[in-house]
């Protein structure tokens, strides 16, 4: 769980923080400089929280309905619904910046997984009304 000091900050100064924690962030050269940093400066529960967090947030923007993204991120329809409405209170720039993730080169492999983790859930949806998905569903055939 995230900590915070009781003793409050000028927020003049939080925002210099804030500020220079972006710059030392964005100095880093490539993913290895990241993933050693963030694998020493957070703590394992973090990381989870963090990436969790964000896929969330593409999935939304991806259009995933709320039980697919819990199936997926094993997360409670209360939490997707919260981040749900913090999504429609961010800033433009926010939403370029989340749909350019989406758009990523290596994303494209995280979406055929997530897909395919979906498939058998999207069968046994359809199964009710349709033989062929139904008969998918009994086989084990998912493709």
């Amino acid at each position: 769980m995230t900590r915070v000091s009781r003793i409050k900050l000028h927020p003049k100064k939080i925002a210099e923080i804030r500020e220079y924690f972006s710059f030392l962030i964005a100095s880093l050269n490539n993913s290895g400089e990241i993933e050693n940093f963030l694998d020493g400066f957070l703590t394992d529960e973090e990381k989870v929280m963090l990436s969790k967090r964000l896929v969330l947030l593409m999935m939304l923007k991806r259009g995933y309905l709320s039980g697919e993204i819990a199936s997926v991120l094993s997360m409670s329809y209360e939490s997707i619904r919260t981040y749900k409405n913090l999504l429609v209170t961010r800033n433009n720039q926010f939403h370029k910046t989340i749909k350019i993730l989406v758009k990523r080169d290596g994303a494209k492999e995280f979406w055929q997984k997530v897909d395919k983790i979906l498939k058998p859930l999207d069968l046994a949806l359809r199964s009710g009304t349709d033989m062929k998905a139904r008969a998918k569903l009994y086989s084990g055939d998912w493709n």
